[in-house]
């Protein structure tokens, strides 16, 4: 193709075309766009953004040229063009110009892409149902809690619930570590907290159902060494920074407005089983959440941390950051922007803190109890044996996730 097809001379994307606002990575500036009929995911960058968010169908590519040279103060060369329209020819974006074969081999690209990245070593997805159209169906009528009038004053039940087990610490930590519970409250104990877990999963899901995201799955993920359900919001890229930490916390509000009950039986029950399992719930409960908002940990809390940032993976690109600083010194880094530079550089050095302290209580944790069962010479002996073994799976792992981007830019 050496001109620009005539047919395309008012341009439009498909309805199934979506663009997202833009997101900071790499010290750029980037835009998603998702196809929801092939399911692909696309970055580009603000210009190009600039012209498919006009592309409309009631402007002409003279109109584009003009808007574009207004904003950038240069005008759009016929090369230009070319190399801009190929790419819609070649994703099959532009309506009216589209090839049902090519859809067709997109579309299973995707889904094989997605595939691939499924299993791992160290981490797996196992796909369960399409939770689209049982949201659909949700969503009507959980509606009103999404409004002021639910979450100010369930977000005050749940503070309140911080609260109160904040205060009742101590007792808490001392009635679960008298033990010798019952089976049945063992069970009911694990039983309701899979439930609880669920309810989060699906509060990513219905949140990003609500701001008009697709949710893809949900389905049982492995990641080493824990067992849980998952929910798939691919489509939170699609939304505003305020939307994105809305759906990112809709999880955590959830498990801990579930535990509001269970405090309840602990305030007005006497001593007994329920009383106890009252005890279990909120301690664990109260735990797991405040670890998913972690920020160093992959969970809710580092994607809240992100989302509100604008950033759009703030692990990868403080990586990135310290590796370019290190290796060329500041000048490498020059061209991040200001708050983007103070960003990476405390949340790393923040990061290896974090690590540290977590690393060094485990270590002592762990070789105290291996002294005591088979004595200090062997214990250091165990320790280092895992700490080789550690180190070589994590270079297999990186060496895999490198083949894997590689793959993925392919």
């Amino acid at each position: 193709m050496t001109t620009v097809d005539t047919t395309w001379a008012r341009p439009r994307l498909r309805a199934n075309v979506v663009l997202g606002p833009g997101q900071w990575r790499g010290g750029r500036l980037v835009h998603h766009v998702k196809d929801r009929e092939t399911g692909w995911f696309y970055r580009i960058g603000p210009r190009e953004h600039f012209l498919l968010s006009r592309m409309d169908g009631t402007r002409t590519l003279d109109d584009l040229a003009a808007e574009y040279a207004e904003a950038y103060r240069r005008r759009l060369g016929p090369e230009n063009w070319q190399q801009l329209f190929g790419m819609l020819h070649q994703r099959q974006l532009l309506d009216g110009a589209t090839d049902p074969a090519a859809l067709a081999r997109l579309t299973e690209s995707a889904a094989q892409g997605a595939a691939r990245h499924r299993r791992r070593p160290l981490s797996a997805r196992f796909p369960l149902f399409d939770p689209d159209p049982l949201f659909d169906r949700l969503l009507p009528r959980l509606r009103p809690l999404f409004g002021w009038g639910f979450v100010a004053p369930a977000l005050a039940a749940v503070l309140a619930l911080v609260g109160y087990v904040a205060l009742h610490l101590p007792e808490l930590v001392d009635g679960v570590g008298r033990g010798h519970r019952p089976l049945a409250a063992i069970v009911a104990a694990v039983v309701i907290t899979w439930v609880i877990v669920f309810l989060h999963e699906c509060a990513h899901g219905l949140t990003c159902r609500h701001f008009g995201g697709r949710v893809g799955e949900i389905g049982v993920m492995w990641r080493f060494p824990l067992l849980a359900p998952y929910c798939k919001v691919d489509d939170i890229v699609l939304f505003t920074p305020r939307r994105r930490v809305a759906t990112a916390f809709a999880g955590v509000f959830v498990s801990l407005l579930a535990l509001v009950p269970f405090a309840a039986v602990r305030i007005w029950a006497g001593p007994g089983v329920l009383y106890d399992l009252a005890g279990t719930m909120l301690l664990f409960g109260t735990a797991t959440a405040a670890l998913n908002l972690v920020p160093f940990l992959r969970l809710d809390g580092y994607y809240m941390l992100s989302h509100a940032l604008n950033l759009a993976d703030l692990r990868a690109d403080t990586y990135a950051f310290w590796g370019r600083l290190l290796r060329g010194g500041p000048a490498a880094v020059a061209g991040y922007r200001r708050r983007d530079r103070l960003v990476h550089a405390v949340y790393g050095i923040a990061s290896v803190v974090f690590a540290a302290t977590v690393l060094t209580l485990l270590v002592r944790f762990w070789y105290a109890s291996l002294a005591r069962w088979i004595g200090p010479g062997p214990a250091v002996a165990v320790l280092v044996a895992e700490a080789v073994l550690l180190l070589a799976l994590a270079a297999v792992v990186a060496r895999r996730s490198r083949r894997h981007a590689t793959q993925a830019e392919a």
